[in-house]
């Protein structure tokens, strides 16, 4: 019998693992990703964590993800619990792992730091995915996506960008990695949707507005508050 009908905390990584390997219907070994990721602490539920999971999961073999921003690890646990799923591909989880970010992000990651306790952002990350039994799903790559992304030359099959959300940290981001998704590839951006004003936080709908537009991209649909498109 699967385990998807226990309670979150009672799901641990070998029994994610275990469920992988059995008869349990795929509907409700996603579940299983989503239910681990919804005790991790984030800002992406419902159904935008849906979404990643389900996008994730409908790639190709060996399938390359990079995500910009991972803070404690709950999306990369949907892109990566999917891979797990088809048995190939790996999440890229970039982020600085430092707790910074735009001014509006920062005193939410000090203060979710905080109530966890002692430990570095880099070790709560690390000790999620270990938990959920995905290590072998996900690269860390430790530095801002700029930084990063100078040393990197792999296509890409699906861009998240999730991290530091000022405009000029955005255009950073977005500058230095969508050159390297693959055509028909999908990029996400967190925190797009038309409505989102907030100082500093915005970046991600500006971008959508000058960038995320046709005939560069395609089928551009916003998911709760993140969009989504198809590189052309």
């Amino acid at each position: 019998m699967c385990a998807v009908g226990r309670l979150p905390q009672e799901i641990s990584g070998g029994e994610l693992i275990q469920s992988i390997s059995t008869k349990c219907r795929l509907t409700e070994v996603l579940e299983i990703c989503l239910r681990l990721s919804e005790t991790i602490p984030s800002w992406t539920r419902g159904e935008e964590a849906r979404e990643l999971l389900r996008i994730s999961h409908s790639l190709s073999a060996s399938a390359t993800i990079v995500e910009i921003g991972s803070f404690f690890g709950a999306s990369a646990i949907l892109l990566a619990g999917a891979r797990r799923i088809r048995g190939s591909g790996l999440v890229h989880c970039v982020d600085p792992f430092d707790g910074t970010g735009d001014s509006f992000s920062v005193p939410h990651y000090q203060r979710i730091l905080g109530e966890f306790g002692s430990g570095s952002l880099r070790d709560h990350f690390e000790r999620n995915i270990h938990d959920v039994g995905l290590v072998p799903w996900v690269r860390i790559h430790q530095g801002r996506a700029d930084e990063v992304a100078r040393s990197w030359t792999t296509p890409i099959d699906f861009l998240y960008l999730d991290g530091d959300q000022s405009r000029r940290g955005v255009r950073e981001a977005y500058d230095s990695w969508a050159q390297f998704l693959k055509t028909g590839g999908i990029i996400a951006l967190h925190n797009s949707a038309p409505e989102n004003h907030t100082a500093e936080h915005d970046g991600h709908r500006c971008l959508v507005q000058e960038e995320i537009r046709p005939p560069r991209y395609t089928n551009i649909r916003l998911v709760g508050s993140t969009t989504f498109a198809s590189k052309a």
